[in-house]
């Protein structure tokens, strides 16, 4: 497994015992779909249709509905949960995927390293809402991560975030408020509040969904 980064990391890092199939498979495989720090400066800008980062993949059910169906785009998957990222590594061998990426720790490690205006679509799509008070610094969409998040956008790059969480819902505005190299696309999904019929439930949205809570989408176009 990857080496931990002394950065400071919220947030469960390993589930069940990974079964043995799923060992192997990682063992077989993990060179060849997870990415390595060397590696992302070489990554060309163009090679692709579109460059899509989903931050946050859970079980990779999206991200691998999305590469299917979008054969041409390249994708990066970024996950710090191991059983999570082994899942989704043993989707993309079965389907046998070849349009994604997956980095297996905090996004914030590698964050810098992308070339400027890179992706065109970032998603991240149920955060952890951090629900206590004193736990708001943990929550993954601060400034300084917006700072980051606008330099690997490309220029009219589309952000999507969604949350269940009334908090979080306020949060993501109070945050992208104070900005002004982000536009809310007030006029498109945000009325309907519903999400692209090209992404797919999550695990954390159907749960939210069953307990009959309102999932926010939010839209946001890098000016």
């Amino acid at each position: 497994m990857f080496q931990r980064n002394k950065n400071l990391f919220y947030g469960r890092r390993k589930g069940r015992r990974i079964s043995l199939t799923n060992s192997k498979i990682f063992e077989h495989y993990s060179h060849k779909f997870y990415l390595q720090e060397e590696q992302i400066h070489k990554i060309k800008l163009n090679e692709h249709r579109k460059n899509i980062l989903e931050i946050g993949f859970g079980n990779g059910d999206n991200l691998v509905h999305m590469s299917l169906n979008k054969p041409y785009d390249f994708f990066i998957g970024c996950d710090a949960y191991y059983n999570g990222c082994i899942k989704l590594l043993k989707q993309i061998v079965d389907k046998n995927i070849n349009n994604v990426k997956i980095w297996p720790d905090d996004i914030n490690l590698i964050m810098k390293k992308f070339k400027r205006n890179f992706f065109d679509l970032i998603l991240i799509l149920q955060p952890d809402p951090w629900q206590k008070k004193k736990h708001r610094r943990r929550r993954l969409i601060q400034q300084k991560f917006l700072d980051d998040i606008s330099q690997i956008l490309k220029n009219q790059g589309e952000l999507i975030i969604s949350t269940d969480h009334e908090e979080m819902k306020s949060w993501v505005l109070e945050q992208f408020h104070i900005r002004d190299d982000f536009k809310w696309m007030k006029n498109g999904y945000h009325y309907k509040n519903a999400k692209p019929e090209w992404i797919i439930d999550t695990k954390y949205t159907n749960k939210a969904l069953k307990n009959n809570k309102v999932v926010n989408w939010f839209f946001f176009k890098k000016n």
